[in-house]
């Protein structure tokens, strides 16, 4: 075989290979299998929103990589919903690959070696940050997200948890036209039970199930006030916690919401073009 016809049947196969990594339209939302931890992913064009990282060697990189074009090394923005290993573990992995644009963070101090390093890195490489506070909203776009949580002075601990850094975790209502998320992050009950006071919870489409499931989190009242389409468990196999509960699954079931747990089905990808969404 000639050698430009090799050449040019090698140069087909690489036009096919970025024609198949070129980025849409669409809003892309993806949650990652990362074991007991949380990470997603929010693409929209070559615009891309990681909220939060999973634990240390959790796998978010692998995620990235299949979800952003090869040649793409900027990642635009990281939300760190609260600075515990298991949402920000991983994040020297990620910063190591990609050149982040700006840092969302909560007022709370690292908790864990991994966490303290992770802010040693951003400090380090004088990466913007942004500390959310309630009532604000980021906007990037026709995509914005709206902070509902934490209240200023919260310092109620999680029920069954003795870190007061899950009490004063981010929770974010996602915003796209034809399409919402709301992320929880690690909240229990009585944070649920202040956002219900405060009247500021709609139906979504999408829930990421709060502290992966925990019995402490998820309440009755809560669940309906959100009524997710599909309800997303960022779960490990065979964690020590006992995650998910039971009775959760049961409350979104009854609640005829579809459930979606990582540790059985691996990830999930939500794909929104402004008037509808489709899941694949």
């Amino acid at each position: 075989m000639k050698w430009w016809r090799i050449g040019g049947g090698v140069s087909l196969l690489l036009l096919f290979f970025v024609l198949t990594q070129w980025p849409d339209d669409k809003l892309h939302l993806i949650f990652c299998d990362v074991g007991q931890g949380d990470a997603s992913l929010i693409v929209k064009g070559s615009f891309q929103i990681l909220i939060d990282t999973g634990p240390r060697n959790g796998g978010v990189v692998s995620c990235l990589s299949k979800h952003m074009p090869f040649w793409d090394r900027n990642l635009e923005v990281l939300v760190n919903s609260h600075p515990q290993e298991d949402h920000l573990g991983d994040f020297g992995a990620v910063a190591s690959h990609y050149q982040i644009g700006e840092v969302v963070l909560s007022d709370e101090k690292p908790v864990g070696k991994d966490v303290e390093q992770a802010y040693e890195v951003i400090k380090s490489n004088n990466i913007k940050q942004v500390v959310a506070q309630k009532n604000d909203r980021l906007r990037y776009g026709d995509l914005s997200f709206d902070v509902l949580f934490p209240e200023e002075n919260t310092s109620t601990s999680v029920l069954g948890d003795s870190s007061d850094a899950n009490a004063r975790a981010l929770v974010m209502l996602m915003k796209y036209p034809g399409f919402s998320a709301l992320f929880t992050s690690d909240i229990g009950e009585p944070q649920e039970l202040a956002l219900i006071d405060e009247g500021v919870l709609v139906p979504v489409e999408v829930l990421k199930v709060a502290h992966h499931g925990s019995k402490y989190s998820s309440s009755s009242d809560f669940d309906e006030k959100v009524r997710p389409r599909w309800a997303v468990v960022s779960v490990g196999k065979k964690n020590r916690y006992g995650h998910p509960a039971t009775e959760i699954l049961k409350r979104f079931d009854r609640l005829g919401s579809y459930i979606w747990r990582t540790d059985q089905q691996g990830e999930v990808e939500f794909v929104a073009d402004g008037e509808s969404y489709r899941v694949r």
